[in-house]
């Protein structure tokens, strides 16, 4: 169900997803827990600006529970949902996995009007490789410091102040974010933000870009490839095959695929050529035994065209070779996840108008090109929802320090609110 904002309120939600809100989703009157959170943090203290809020972001501990001392994102969701609420703003918590929320709000325009989402995402990495104290919010020399600085609790802050400011604006359209578990590892709080049916007519996700509009990125594509070996004592070849050895050959094969894929992208643009590399490795149980098995993991960083089927038939047409030409090699292919790339054209109207509103408020035109990394714009883009990522200027993501640049962020929240005016007026 599109949230289009010609429909009423209530045609905006529609039957299916009020059946989904009344089990997993819970309204500013509903089921979000009381969670405990650290300090004051409870939405109204010292937040009315965008470095504040920032700060106050970073001191909520919100890291990804898939890795190194994760906590989850209920903490960080509960105080976005009490910020919204305090003003008067319609959430939505949305938790069809235990600890896991993500939290939507929304403006409601008069209904005769596109209608814009900001989407950013409530999890970092783990704190436990940063270098002094990671829910500091330092403010030093025009920078926050702290886990989650660029990487994108400051995005997230600004998407929070115009998304407030747009709340007595009078607009027509919705203006709507989400604020969604998950990014660091599956992006699963995109997707359910998604199939709970939130939808709009365009999209600005504010990871941090360097103010620069990307308006492409690559996919990925990750396979495991188990090597069968024979188990035998380490001074009986007649009897072991080694899985190690054997996994040798497809490696070799994997370097040279990285070399084919890399020369598509010529000398002016390898940086974003598709590529392919080998990330774990794993064989063997003692240095006196043949190993029985060898697993590696793959990962395929893929371009516009390219498929889940035609990145994993390139794997099976380099496997079946070696099954045919190398004696004992046995293998088995598991694929195990995949994400699209992403791209829009830089003359969309909609990327025009956000680089007229940039353009306003940084001085200059900002730079529009493409990255390697993927967000969760793909997963928008897939819904058919046409966007861009835009955020500020930053350093340190997944690093041992990060922070991120103020004028850039106060920058940035100024031209979201004006993008709003516009876009939604």
């Amino acid at each position: 169900m599109r949230l289009m904002s010609c429909l009423s309120p209530a045609q905006r939600v529609g039957p299916k997803l009020v059946e989904r809100l009344s089990s997993s989703i819970g309204s500013k009157n509903g089921t979000m827990p009381n969670a405990v959170l650290p300090g004051s943090h409870d939405g109204k203290a010292n937040t009315e600006d965008v470095v504040s809020l920032t700060q106050a972001l970073i001191h909520i501990d919100s890291s990804n529970p898939g890795m190194e001392a994760g906590v989850g994102e209920t903490n960080i969701a509960s105080f976005i949902s009490k910020w919204f609420e305090q003003r008067g703003i319609e959430t939505h918590w949305i938790e069809p996995v235990p600890g896991r929320p993500s939290v939507v709000a929304i403006v409601r325009g008069s209904g005769s009007s596109k209608s814009l989402m900001f989407n950013g995402h409530l999890d970092t990495v783990t704190l436990t490789t940063y270098d002094g104290d990671a829910l500091s919010g330092d403010l030093r020399e025009g920078k926050i410091y702290g886990r989650g600085a660029a990487d994108m609790k400051s995005g997230l802050a600004a998407a929070m102040m115009a998304l407030a400011a747009a709340r007595d604006a009078s607009l027509s359209g919705d203006v709507i974010l989400t604020a969604v578990a998950d990014e660091e590892m599956e992006s699963f709080g995109t997707e359910q933000v998604l199939q709970a049916g939130f939808r709009a007519d365009a999209a600005i996700v504010a990871e941090p870009t360097e103010m620069a509009i990307i308006s492409s990125h690559k996919g990925l594509a990750i396979f495991y490839v188990d090597i069968e070996g024979r188990a035998a004592h380490g001074s009986r070849p007649d009897m072991g095959i080694d899985a190690i050895c054997k996994a040798g050959y497809f490696l070799v094969e994997i370097d040279r695929l990285s070399n084919r894929l890399q020369s598509q992208g010529g000398v002016r643009d390898r940086l974003h050529a598709p590529n392919v590399h080998a990330g774990v490795i794993k064989g063997g149980a003692e240095v006196s035994s043949y190993p029985a098995s060898c697993t590696i993991s793959i990962e395929r960083r893929t371009v516009a065209g390219e498929t889940p089927e035609s990145v994993q038939a390139e794997l099976l047409l380099i496997l079946d070779r070696l099954s045919s030409s190398v004696t004992d090699f046995k293998y088995n292919l598991r694929p195990s996840f995949f994400r699209a790339p992403f791209g829009i054209s830089a003359s969309h109207p909609f990327v025009e108008t956000v680089a007229t509103h940039a353009a306003k408020c940084m001085g200059s035109r900002p730079k529009i090109h493409g990255e390697t990394y993927w967000t969760d714009m793909a997963l928008l883009a897939e819904a058919g929802i046409p966007g861009l990522i835009w955020g500020p200027n930053g350093y340190g993501l997944h690093a041992k320090t990060e922070w991120v640049e103020v004028e850039s962020l106060q920058k940035l929240t100024d031209a979201y609110r004006e993008i709003i005016m516009d876009f939604c007026a």
